[in-house]
């Protein structure tokens, strides 16, 4: 990002601030793979003094002769601060790793190279969000798939604007053999009415727009999105190492999220009004050679923004028989230090209703009970309005802003995010 850019976005970002709060409020009261096995989350919301943010050496520890702070070995960035012969030394974390939980480990995932496109079978980058001048508040999403797959080639834009103030879902997507431009260095991403601007390392421009008479439900247009995004923390790599399994038929994708990104910029309705906003984002990027056509039926996704700075990240596949064949998530602290857990013990999630999409044959689950054992974690997950399936020729789904409440550890916590459930509905990749 531009100095001149990155400075106009500190200055919104300040200026939303207070925004942001009664934004968060007001949405609350709105209702509408190889992983490794053995990763534990931790038992209590009150972390333990190695993974807590707020953890810091003794200032006596700048002296030669003091002892370790108790807090080591931890992470300053890509640097392991351990204690070496009773002294505190920095390790960097040597190139294909990087620093998690005072550890080097293996890193699949090479930013800001793979911030860029690939040459696999499917990718996609996807920005979800939650945004608002205090007044007026919204859920955004803009999305670019790209396709090399048997039955289609060829790229893919969908925009989306929930106004979870009036209740209403407005959305639009667009099939193109090619993109307007496609580029790696610098990364820019032009698809139609979508367009990202990547720096690699989180600080993104994304401009999405609703052309006049391009809204899939005939509502009002035009809209358009156009928003800088810049991260909190370090990206999560999902799975092992970056890596996660996609159904049980031998695919793979690699798979990282900037989980917390704090968004500004602006938001034009259809009555030609502009609106400063501010507010919270999440990005996925995932690619790979995995096609899923006929590698599964669909995956349930949830993404969750606490409060108290944690984030998590929950996927389920299932098979062509709409059997659960696999699941896993990620818990990022308030730090940026993850930990990743799989297998049917790890989590339970029990959807309380069901939603006959008017659109499409789609009936989807809709409001979730969900349940980390391990972190004591038990959640409610709300939909804002039933109504935000993202229907279109090539693949139905269902994409939704959400709010969160309930406890962790005994303790209430509470937040937003976004849920995307895929294969309910017939289409060209999930044909009946």
């Amino acid at each position: 990002m531009h100095a001149r850019s990155r400075r106009l976005l500190l200055s919104l970002l300040s200026s939303l601030s207070l925004s942001l709060s009664l934004s968060l409020s007001l949405l609350s009261s709105c209702h509408e793979t190889a992983t490794p096995a053995d990763a534990t989350l931790d038992s209590s919301p009150d972390l333990p003094a190695d993974l807590s943010p707020e953890a810091a050496p003794d200032a006596e520890a700048d002296s030669p002769d003091a002892p370790c702070p108790p807090d080591l070995p931890r992470c300053d960035g890509e640097t392991v601060v351990a204690c070496v012969d009773g002294r505190e030394e920095l390790l960097p974390c040597p190139a294909g790793t990087r620093c998690n939980l005072g550890a080097c480990e293996e890193s699949l995932v090479d930013l800001p190279r793979d911030a860029g496109p690939h040459s696999d079978k499917t990718e996609w980058w996807y920005y979800t969000g939650h945004v608002g001048d205090g007044e007026h508040e919204y859920g955004f999403e803009v999305t670019i798939f790209r396709y090399d797959l048997a039955i289609f080639t060829g790229y893919m834009c969908h925009v989306a604007v929930l106004d979870a103030v009036a209740g209403i879902h407005y959305h639009t997507d667009e099939i193109l053999p090619l993109p307007t431009r496609w580029s790696g260095s610098p990364v820019v991403l032009d698809v139609g009415s979508c367009r990202f601007e990547l720096d690699g390392a989180g600080y993104d421009h994304v401009t999405g727009r609703i052309d006049r008479g391009a809204e899939r439900d005939s509502l009002g247009a035009p809209w358009s999105i156009d928003l800088w995004v810049e991260p909190q923390k370090r990206p999560a790599l999902h799975g092992d190492h970056g890596v996660i399994p996609m159904g049980d038929r031998g695919g793979t994708s690699w798979y990282y999220s900037y989980t917390r990104l704090a968004a500004a910029g602006t938001i034009r309705v259809p009555d030609g009004s502009t609106y400063d906003v501010g507010g919270v984002a999440w990005m996925d990027h995932q690619w790979g050679d995995f096609d899923p056509m006929t590698e599964f039926k669909g995956w349930d996704w949830w993404s969750i923004q606490l409060d108290d700075g944690r984030e998590l990240m929950l996927f389920q596949f299932r098979d062509w028989d709409d059997v659960l064949v696999g699941q896993a998530g990620t818990l990022v602290l308030p730090d940026g230090n993850q930990l990743t857990f799989s297998g049917f013990d790890a989590f339970s999630i029990t959807p309380l209703r069901e939603w006959p999409s008017p659109h499409t044959d789609g009936v989807y689950p809709l409001d979730w009970d969900l349940v980390i054992a391990e972190g004591a974690f038990d959640l409610a997950v709300e939909t804002h309005v039933d109504d935000q399936e993202m229907y279109n020729p090539a693949q139905n789904y269902w994409e939704g802003a959400t709010t969160v409440t309930g406890t962790a550890g005994g303790v209430p916590v509470s937040g937003v995010g976004y849920t995307e459930l895929t294969g309910y509905a017939s289409d060209l990749l999930d044909p009946p």
